[in-house]
C-alpha cells in the first residue's frame, strides 16, 4: 500500500525568519564589515570555502563579551508572520526544521525569546573566548562541498523520508543547493534569482504571511505532490550511497 504523503518544512533563519541577517550585521557592529563582506564574496565566487569565510570574518572581532553580544541579539526582530505560520503548521502536525549557515548562539536566544525554543535548528557554532575573540565551529560541514559551512542539503535529505513533500523557505546563497531538492519552494532575494536562472518553480514571498496564504491554499485545495525533478535528484544522491 502506498503511504499517504505528508508535508515537512525546512526554513532558513537569517533574513528569512529574522528581519535582518544577524550573521552579517554582527560584523558591522563588532568587527569589520568591509573585510567580512569581501570574505563572503570570495566564498560565493569559490575562491575560499564558506568555513574560511567565517573564520576570516570572525578574526575581525577583537573583543566581545557574552553580555554585549546578548544585548545586540535582543534587539534583532523576527517576521511576526512566522508565529502565525508556525501555529498553522503545528495545528496540522507539520514539522518545521530551521537550517542556518549562521550561528547557534543568536538563533537559540531569538527562538527562546519568541517562545519558539521547541523548534529544532541546525547551525554552525560560535564560541566566545575568555579574551573576547570568537571562534566558529562547523559540526555539519560536508567534506565534499565548500559552498556552505552547514550543509543544508544533507539536513533536508536525512531528516525527510519518501513519504514527505519537502517545503523549503529561503532567501540567500546557502539556500540554493537545498532548494534544488525540495518539492515546494518559497523564495526571495538571492534564492529567487537563482530559481529563475535555473528554471526552478517557486513561490515568491516577502513575509511569512505571504507564505501562509499560499501554503494554506496548497494544503487545503489539493493533494500533496512531489516535484519530479527534485524527487529524481534525491534518489540520485541516495543511490550514490
Amino acid at each position: 500500500m502506498t503511504e499517504e504523503l505528508t508535508y515537512i518544512v525546512f526554513t532558513d533563519f537569517d533574513g528569512t525568519i529574522t528581519r535582518n541577517d544577524i550573521g552579517d550585521t554582527m560584523f558591522g557592529v563588532f568587527g569589520d564589515r568591509e573585510e567580512a563582506g569581501k570574505a563572503f564574496r570570495d566564498s560565493v565566487e569559490g575562491i575560499i570555502s564558506a568555513q574560511e569565510s567565517w573564520r576570516r570574518s570572525c578574526a575581525t572581532v577583537a573583543s566581545l563579551s557574552t553580555e554585549t553580544f546578548g544585548s545586540f541579539v535582543e534587539g534583532q526582530e523576527i517576521d511576526a508572520g512566522f508565529h502565525r505560520f508556525e501555529r498553522y503548521c503545528k495545528s496540522l502536525s507539520i514539522p518545521i526544521h530551521i537550517l542556518s549557515d549562521g550561528f547557534d548562539v543568536y538563533i537559540k536566544q531569538v527562538l527562546q525569546r519568541e517562545n519558539l525554543g521547541h523548534l529544532p535548528f541546525y547551525a554552525n557554532r560560535l564560541e566566545i573566548q575568555p579574551g573576547g575573540t570568537i571562534v566558529p565551529v562547523f559540526p555539519f560541514a560536508d567534506e565534499e562541498c565548500i559552498k556552505c559551512a552547514n550543509c543544508k542539503r544533507n539536513h533536508v535529505l536525512t531528516r525527510s523520508s519518501d513519504e514527505n513533500v519537502i517545503v523549503y523557505i529561503g532567501n540567500g546563497h546557502s539556500d540554493q543547493c537545498p532548494a534544488r531538492y525540495a518539492d515546494i519552494i518559497f523564495a526571495k532575494q538571492t534564492l529567487l534569482k537563482y530559481c529563475e536562472r535555473e528554471n526552478i518553480t517557486y513561490h515568491r514571498f516577502d513575509t511569512f504571511d505571504d507564505i501562509l496564504r499560499t501554503f494554506k491554499s496548497i494544503v487545503e485545495d489539493g493533494r500533496p505532490r512531489k516535484r519530479r525533478t527534485a524527487e529524481l535528484l534525491r534518489k540520485e544522491i541516495f543511490m550514490r550511497g
